[in-house]
């Protein structure tokens, strides 16, 4: 009889590990977040400057476009992604760090994540790949007088002009943005500037009308051509912040004007001043990425 109770315990254990569903592994990951800024200590090393406010981030699966389900640090409660500035700096969220829960889709290992890390205050961007709950330093390269690439996330909006957060310093020199499509929008277009309500503003200064209808980082198509007087055809999507004006003839072309190679430089730093980033997306389902290449002069 004795043996039988051994018997029948051990099998009960053995079809409960068979039979119970899988559960998610969901792991705890945090990081500070510091700015160097081009100091260099006396023994050699970069000094660092941690930033406490400011940041916004998002967690993407590893090697992918994918946003992946986030959490509030040590719980289950559902943390919007991208996490927003102010979650980063509450203390009862992110407590100022890139903290959140999650159960990483990485195939491989369960393990990584890749991250897109926004100080808002300049626009300076860290992408880092295979981030994982071992991984607890986060360093944003801020140098002036270097170029940087910055990128922040559009989504789906209105007809409204939408403030992405990112404000540029003053003398802050926008060479070029770019808009990479990610979740495309039939026949709807994207228009990419500086808060129009500030002096020298223009919600559609760097890019205008860029169609989303194709997945990828979009080209401008815009050619010179000669005819009565010289212009680009079709339209440039290249906004008046970042263009030569070049007059066409008015009957033919409408474009009248393509990239400049000097940029916008953002003055500032008055109140009024634009030094927002802002853009437009008419659509309810587009959404992708805005890329620019920026150098802080002085």
């Amino acid at each position: 009889m004795k043996r039988f109770k051994i018997f029948t315990l051990a099998l009960a254990v053995a079809f409960f590990l068979i039979a119970a569903p899988a559960q998610a592994v969901l792991q705890d990951m945090q990081a500070s977040v510091y700015k160097w800024t081009g100091g260099m200590g006396s023994d050699g090393k970069a000094v660092l400057t941690k930033i406490d406010s400011g940041i916004t981030f998002k967690v993407l699966a590893v090697d992918s476009d994918t946003a992946e389900t986030t959490y509030y640090p040590g719980k289950t409660t559902a943390l919007t992604n991208p996490v927003t500035t102010t979650s980063f700096a509450s203390t009862s969220i992110c407590n100022k760090k890139v903290a959140f829960r999650v159960d990483p889709t990485d195939a491989t290992s369960d393990r990584y994540v890749d991250l897109i890390v926004v100080d808002t205050v300049g626009g300076y961007t860290a992408f880092v790949e295979n981030f994982d709950q071992y991984t607890h330093t986060i360093v944003i390269d801020e140098r002036p007088n270097v170029v940087h690439q910055g990128t922040i996330w559009f989504g789906a909006s209105s007809t409204s002009e939408i403030n992405t957060g990112i404000n540029f310093a003053p003398n802050t020199l926008v060479q070029d943005v770019r808009v990479e499509v990610v979740t495309v929008a039939s026949a709807v277009t994207l228009d990419v500037g500086l808060l129009s309500s500030g002096t020298g503003g223009d919600k559609d200064g760097f890019r205008k009308a860029v169609l989303l209808t194709t997945a990828g980082y979009v080209k401008d198509t815009a050619v010179i051509t000669a005819g009565v007087s010289v212009a680009y055809v079709p339209a440039s999507t290249y906004g008046a912040l970042l263009v030569t004006a070049i007059t066409g003839d008015g009957a033919t072309y409408s474009g009248g004007g393509g990239k400049s190679y000097l940029g916008h430089v953002v003055v500032g730093p008055l109140a009024t001043q634009a030094t927002t980033l802002t853009y437009q997306n008419p659509s309810t389902t587009g959404a992708g990425y805005i890329h620019y290449i920026f150098s802080r002069m002085r």
